[in-house]
């Protein structure tokens, strides 16, 4: 992981990748001297609806006892994700819950996966989109009550539909992606030219590698070329 941190690039990792507990993976990070640190929100241990205010307090002197930062939170609600009409109120409430748990940590962001942006004229695509751009409306004039951005995973549709989708419903600016190279690399996607595409917007980048045409794999075994 890579986070704009007042202008300064912090190196990082997803603690939930460590596949450690919160405290070990903290401590794992700072040993290896990373800056920053990011969690998944919505994860049994750390659960926003159930971690008290104490445990709040609690993992954030862990992370400034270990000397990182927390760069952003994660929260994906699965499924459709937020491509889904029926579904989305009780998924922007869930969000909130994240974005409330990012704030009181003092994380800047947080990670949201929208779902697949269909091209537009498409079937069945405008009503997808309707509901796609209602959540990200809901999730900027979320992140300026919170004071947290929402960033939107970026390595699915093709960065200037992302880009073009983002600005159309997002005036303030105040959303940022992801950007994923590997997840543009495995869809046949230039990552420079996505990085173009949405470098306005880029507050954090993570590097996982991916088979072209195929799945994640482990770092330095896909077709993303790192260098």
């Amino acid at each position: 992981m890579a986070a704009l941190s007042s202008q300064r690039l912090l190196i990082g990792a997803w603690l939930d990748d460590l596949q450690r507990s919160v405290r070990d993976a903290l401590q794992w990070a700072a040993a290896a001297g990373l800056e920053a640190a990011g969690l998944d929100a919505l994860a049994p241990d750390v659960n926003p609806r159930t971690l008290s205010r104490t445990g709040r307090r609690e993992l954030a002197h862990r992370s400034q006892a270990s000397g990182l930062v927390w760069a952003a939170l994660r929260a994906d609600v699965g499924g459709r994700r937020l491509a889904d009409a029926g579904t989305l109120d009780g998924h922007l409430a869930r969000l909130r819950d994240a974005c409330e748990l990012a704030r009181d940590l003092r994380a800047p962001r947080v990670v949201i996966p929208l779902g697949f942006i269909p091209p537009a004229g498409e079937a069945s695509a405008d009503r997808v989109r309707r509901t796609l751009a209602e959540a990200v409306q809901a999730l900027v004039a979320l992140g300026g009550t919170l004071g947290v951005r929402p960033a939107v995973l970026a390595g699915g549709e093709p960065a200037h539909d992302l880009a073009d989708f983002l600005k159309a419903h997002d005036a303030s600016g105040l959303s940022e992606v992801d950007l994923h190279p590997g997840g543009f690399v495995s869809r046949g996607q230039d990552p420079l030219a996505a990085m173009s595409a949405l470098a306005p917007r880029v507050g954090l980048a993570t590097a996982a590698d991916y088979y072209r045409g195929g799945g994640e794999t482990s770092f330095g075994r896909g077709d993303v070329p790192w260098g």
